[in-house]
């Protein structure tokens, strides 16, 4: 036998690589068969950004896998599901997000998680969670603003609601999601 520095490195670890991309391939084409089925009549730029950040973050998972990081190999499923919310809303609910309100939640997500807890950006940049947090605000309140608009369109809502009241439930909302993530924030850090 012919000694190859190449398999010794790999043999240790061909296991682990065997039982990861078994688990990614079977775990892709569940998902992929879920995601055609939810990606129907999706606009093409949304579909596109979802798509490039689905990518990446199975990428990262793999990596994450080859090198034993369970708790990053979470992070990243919990990612591919975070993704699928939009669309679950969007088809099941019939709430038709904005185009670039679902691409900022996209990027919201793939930005705490894969960003900011996988590549520690919390730990690299000082203000990346205070960052999040802000647009954060600005998410709940875009959210709040849409689900005020989709209640003014719809034909079984008699009332009309002015402007200035749905500015007002949009910050309210965006105040109490923000008051609610403090205390999970708050309860996690202290029980776990």
């Amino acid at each position: 036998m012919i000694f190859s520095p190449t398999l010794f490195i790999i043999e240790p670890f061909y296991d682990i690589i065997f039982l990861a991309g078994n688990f990614v391939l079977v775990w892709s084409d569940f998902v992929n068969k879920y995601v055609k089925k939810l990606t129907e009549g999706i606009d093409k730029p949304t579909l596109f950004v979802y798509s490039l950040l689905r990518f990446f973050v199975i990428v990262v998972l793999i990596i994450q896998l080859i090198h034993g990081n369970w708790q990053n190999a979470f992070f990243c499923l919990l990612t591919l599901i975070l993704f699928l919310i939009p669309l679950f809303i969007d088809k099941n609910f019939k709430i038709d997000l904005p185009t670039p309100l679902e691409i900022i939640i996209l990027l919201f997500i793939f930005s705490a998680e894969i960003l900011g807890e996988i590549q520690n950006f919390y730990g690299i940049f000082k203000h990346w969670d205070t960052l999040l947090h802000t647009i954060n605000g600005f998410l709940c309140a875009a959210i709040g603003f849409s689900m005020i608009d989709i209640l003014n369109r719809n034909e079984n809502f008699h009332t009309k609601m002015t402007p200035i009241f749905a500015a007002f439930v949009a910050f309210c909302f965006s105040m109490t999601i923000g008051v609610l993530w403090e205390f999970f924030e708050f309860a996690s850090d202290r029980w776990f």
